[in-house]
């Protein structure tokens, strides 16, 4: 990774010294034991020492290369020697996960780590080492492979070689980082080896193999996560004449045929590279480390030449600006921004970068890029407009960073970085985010027609799925909150790879310990919520796993005087208002309409179930059932308006789903629901509505949120032990006044003992005739929202099945 000369680059000042090569061999592969965390005093500028982050120790690893996160909070760091380690719980784990031979000369070793998009699932990593080659130039090759990891091991017995054979000439110039983006390929970096793999005599600056298409030096590769044969869409994968050089080898004697896995090329030493999370299209950056005068950020992009060695930067190799442009007809990419080998606006050798999660922390930094240097030790940040100050660097004193990486922890981000040389740290830099004032009392307007604000799968561009352990800020108020302080949403998880949830809450606000939405494995699972928005109207949504998602707004919360007319949540004793499984009656009054590939269910609602004549929109739990061929999905809007196309509740074949739909009442009092597709039959219970303005001018019924909160989990037990088949709880929930009148509740049944139903209820002597949540089978989690009355503060939950359950409150409705 260090600039260097050949036959000079053991003794060069820089990398080659603060890996350890110089450092005793006693101390080169041994891990000083784990430290927790510590508090100390951060060098970051920017006014933000000691008030917005914090700059801690994690623990000790020799020659630490990589940091990079899992979706559950843990994080992975190589050691240069050949293990990989894990962090969890704020600490460096005393076992290794795995340890293989590598070759650890010069910039050589274990140097980059990957996770595939489906590791819930398949457990898939990807590694990128060196490893012995007594036939290869040097004795030594680079390999890219896929292992499978369970729990805190990777199974050394896994391997499947992916691309193998990369020349490491000199030792040095490896590249060595890997990555699967979002197009589901498996991207790798690989530098030039130093010197040219065909003519030793060539290198340093005039190392051609950059050039050379032939060779896998100097270039981004992208291959099959699954087989390492070249990508589709690479500039030369479909070409006749051209060759597979994933396992061939770079030895002289090779032929001269321009290799498949090739994406971009030109490239000297591209240690690291980073892919942009912010977004489902596949963009990154690359970090490529300069000869003698400047280090390069590169936009990556197919078929992209960054031009080395004729180029360094923005300018010829050895030159510094003012320089002259490349000529146009030589086709080079430039950087879009370089800095100069200067300690006092610059560094010495670029490393690690990260893309800021949008919403996580204060609005500058959305959409910017963090990437780190060496020599003397710095972190830079360039915004989303493109600036970077290099006179002020973000982060300072940081000797020997070599990587940095987020690592979404329980309690939000931590950006992750690794140093090399005597202090061999593993450190984190959290930022201290304060929770959002809570707005008091609201009142709901429902919107008219449900909104679909965000579709991963129809962002133009940005087009493609959530990837597990990442989050996007997303907008739900169009022009700013104004006065809209939560929303209710339905927030749908789309075939996801791997049972997962989805979490949701309010932008630069530690991250709660609650879900929104649970699914299992390849489902379409959706529910409603109540999110706090930021005064942008957004919220952050975090995924577990990889999927699609959906967020659809269904009205707003927005400030309010003490006492009004519209918007008021009044409870009614739950009932079954429609049973689509049983004749028509005058107490299950419905009407059924046939149609092509779906039916229209209508039921009128207006002075029946207690409900008024009038109200801007009622309360219903909607209970889908699909037959065993295929599913559907049912949505509810008012009759004599046209379907939305959005939906409430998805269903799979032979499955049966629940879902909270406020929805508008229509001037006759009546609610159509469409049945898609599978969708068989439906449940409707009513729970209660909303006042309109001709109500009295009340205080009772106005929404007040808190900070989400986990009433009950009979797992651990809190709130109460798991629920026997036929039985009811009852709790005082702690976060709720008691003279509340209901409370807005994300009910969970987790580990399931078989097929049932579950209902929460205002204690009574029996509970009603009416369930919020099904679930159809053994070791099922299901979750669905509830607006429930209260029974002098205290509210009751009963199940039909043995279960655990779990009860996390996001605010009541006042008395």
């Amino acid at each position: 990774m260090r600039r260097s000369v050949h036959q000079s680059y053991l003794a060069s000042i820089g990398w080659a010294r603060i890996v350890g090569l110089m450092v005793p061999l006693a101390i080169l592969g041994t891990s000083v034991g784990a430290a927790r965390a510590q508090p100390t005093v951060a060098s970051l500028p920017r006014g933000v020492v000691g008030a917005s982050f914090t700059d801690s120790v994690v623990g000790s690893i020799s020659s630490p290369t990589t940091v990079v996160g899992l979706p559950d909070g843990r994080a992975v760091v190589l050691a240069k020697g050949g293990t990989v380690r894990i962090v969890s719980g704020g600490a460096v784990l005393p076992t290794a996960a795995l340890t293989r031979t590598v070759c650890s000369d010069s910039e050589q070793g274990m140097l980059g780590f990957a996770i595939d998009p489906n590791f819930g699932d398949n457990g898939y990593v990807y590694l990128y080492y060196t490893r012995p080659n007594a036939f290869a130039p040097g004795g030594c090759v680079n390999r890219a492979s896929r292992f499978t990891m369970t729990g805190n091991t990777i199974n050394s017995g896994s391997e499947t070689v992916l691309v193998d054979n990369i020349a490491s000439e000199a030792g040095n110039h490896n590249g060595g980082d890997l990555e699967v983006g979002n197009d589901g390929y498996l991207y790798i970096s690989v530098g030039d080896g130093g010197c040219n793999p065909r003519n030793s005599g060539q290198c340093a600056g005039a190392n051609p193999a950059a050039q050379d298409l032939s060779l896998l030096n100097g270039k981004i590769l992208r291959v099959d996560r699954n087989t390492g044969f070249a990508a589709p869409g690479n500039p030369y994968t479909a070409i006749a004449g051209t060759a597979d050089c994933r396992v061939r080898g770079n030895a002289p004697s090779t032929p001269t045929t321009i290799c498949k896995e090739l994406f971009a090329w030109g490239l000297r030493n591209p240690w690291r590279f980073a892919f942009d999370t912010n977004t489902g299209a596949t963009r990154f950056y690359i970090n490529d480390v300069g000869q003698n005068t400047r280090e390069e950020v590169n936009l990556g992009a197919v078929g992209a030449n960054y031009g080395w060695p004729n180029r360094e930067g923005q300018c010829a190799q050895g030159q510094n600006p003012l320089c002259a442009p490349p000529a146009s007809n030589l086709g080079y990419t430039q950087p879009f921004t370089d800095y100069p080998h200067n300690p006092a606006n610059g560094g010495d050798y670029i490393t690690g970068g990260a893309f800021v999660p949008n919403g996580a922390w204060s609005k500058e930094y959305d959409g910017g890029y963090l990437f780190a240097d060496g020599d003397p030790g710095k972190i830079f940040f360039r915004s989303a407009a493109g600036s970077t100050n290099y006179n002020t660097s973000w982060a300072s004193d940081l000797a020997g960073i070599s990587d940095l990486n987020f690592v979404l922890e329980p309690t939000g981000w931590a950006l992750y970085y690794v140093q090399v040389g005597s202090t061999n740290n593993v450190r984190k830099i959290t930022y201290n985010a304060s929770s959002a004032a809570l707005p008091g009392a609201l009142s709901y307007a429902p919107l008219g027609t449900p909104s679909r604000v965000y579709d991963t799968r129809n962002l133009a561009a940005n087009s493609g799925p959530m990837r597990a352990g990442s989050t996007r800020l997303v907008p739900v108020v169009g022009g700013g909150a104004g006065s809209v302080r939560s929303a209710l949403v339905n927030v749908t998880m789309i075939l996801p790879k791997g049972p997962g949830y989805l979490a949701a809450w309010t932008p630069r606000t530690p991250r709660p310990f609650t879900s929104v939405v649970n699914a299992p494995s390849a489902a379409v699972v959706a529910n409603a919520s109540v999110v706090p928005v930021d005064a942008d109207g957004n919220v952050v949504v975090m995924a577990s796993v990889t999927a699609d998602v959906t967020v659809d707004v269904l009205g707003y919360f927005s400030a309010s005087a003490s006492a009004v007319s519209a918007g008021r949540f009044v409870g009614v004793s739950p009932v079954r208002a429609v049973d689509t499984r049983q004749p028509v009656t005058v107490d299950n009054d419905f009407t059924l309409t046939p149609g092509s590939g779906q039916k229209i269910l209508g039921v009128s609602l207006a002075t029946r179930f207690g409900l008024p004549s009038a109200a801007s929109a009622v309360v219903l739990n909607i209970t889908a059932l699909a037959g065993t061929s295929s599913g559907g999905y049912a949505v509810a809007y008012p009759s004599g308006t046209t379907p939305p196309t959005t939906a409430n509740v998805n269903v799979i074949g032979g499955d049966v789903r629940a879902n909270l739909v406020v929805v508008p009442m229509s001037a006759s009092g009546d609610v159509d629901v469409l049945m898609r597709s599978g969708v068989t039959n439906l449940l409707i219970d009513v729970f209660g509505y909303f006042t309109d303005s001709g109500a009295g001018v009340l205080s009772a019924g106005l929404f007040v949120p808190i900070v989400p909160i986990r009433e009950v989990d009979t797992r651990i037990p809190v709130g109460f032990p798991r629920l026997s088949s036929g039985e009811t709880r009852t709790i005082n929930p702690g976060s709720v006044p008691d003279n509340a009148a209901g409370i807005v509740q994300n009910l969970a049944a987790v580990q399931t003992g078989g097929a049932g139903y579950f209902t929460s209820f205002a204690p009574s002597t029996n509970p009603p005739n009416v369930s919020n949540g099904n679930v159809t089978a053994a070791g099922q989690t299901r979750s669905v929202l509830a607006f429930t009355g209260l029974g002098g503060g205290s509210v009751s939950y009963y199940t039909f099945t043995a279960t655990d359950f779990v009860v996390d409150v996001a605010g009541y409705f006042t008395g």
